[in-house]
């Protein structure tokens, strides 16, 4: 293998290197994003049930 096959190789494995990273980056983003929404849902249906329990206090 001569010098220019050597560097193609690393500069390809490098890459590949990069691209798992922006992958794994990228799975992480999504989670985050995910657990976002379910704590501002969370938040809403808290919010919610307080206002229900407060319409059935005066109710009664």
């Amino acid at each position: 293998m001569n010098s220019k096959e050597q560097k193609r190789l690393a500069t390809t494995r490098k890459q590949m290197e990069n691209a798992k990273e922006q992958i794994d980056l990228s799975s992480e983003l999504e989670q985050d994003l995910e657990n976002l929404g379910l704590q501002r849902r969370m938040k809403q249906l808290e919010l919610e049930s307080k206002f229900l329990k407060n319409q059935n206090d005066e109710l009664l």
